[in-house]
């Protein structure tokens, strides 16, 4: 998941000319150290690991996929039309994958039926719903960049909620990753002022 803002950034190079500088990619690759360092414990070499990683690989590719789409689309929608038609088709893509393997979706305890309505609530509405309107305002990199804190909050609520201990691992990657995307943001936000600025001196020249 650590090289979805590499697929971004890519895409975004190819499809809307996109530039990023190259300090902010110094701090895209300390990040993506940090984002490594907090996962190793996680890192083997069985099948299951292997097909684990193919899976996560996909992921990062659909999820890059689809936050640039989005960036294109939020042109010409606005963000709530744009994000309900996310979530229309992924709840009907969902429906008919449960239909067609069997998978009830009444039948659980009243405990299940809190989670499903927290993970409706907390990712969606504060994960999903506000990376889609923060793509009418930034670029799908920074975004992107971005996701790279989860893993730092996850381990943290782990930590809080669960009494999971963090491992001294953990602990300097996501010192590495603040770090990190501390130094892409600060670069990005310069050269996107700079570019305003160059845009704005071109329209009065």
């Amino acid at each position: 998941m650590a090289l979805q803002p590499v697929f971004v950034m890519a895409g975004a190079f190819v499809f809307f000319k996109e530039r990023t500088s190259t300090l902010a990619k110094a701090g895209m690759g300390i990040a993506m150290i940090g984002s490594i360092l907090v996962g190793w414990g996680d890192i083997g070499l069985s099948d299951r690991h292997m097909i684990g990683d193919i899976l996560s690989i996909l992921g990062t590719i659909a999820i890059s996929i689809h936050i640039l789409t989005g960036q294109r689309l939020l042109l010409r929608l606005p963000s709530y039309l744009y994000s309900l038609l996310v979530f229309l088709a992924a709840a009907i893509v969902f429906a008919i994958y449960n239909l067609a393997m069997g998978i009830t979706m009444v039948n659980y305890p009243l405990r299940e039926w809190g989670i499903f309505a927290l993970l409706t609530v907390v990712p969606t509405v504060f994960g999903h719903l506000l990376f889609n309107w923060l793509l009418q305002y930034t670029g799908a990199t920074t975004i992107s960049m971005s996701i790279l804190g989860e893993p730092i909050g996850a381990s943290l609520l782990a930590f809080l909620l669960l009494n999971e201990r963090m491992t001294v691992f953990q602990i300097i990657g996501g010192l590495i990753v603040i770090f990190g995307l501390y130094l892409f943001l600060r670069k990005n936000k310069e050269k996107t002022i700079i570019e305003e600025i160059e845009k704005g001196s071109t329209r009065t020249g």
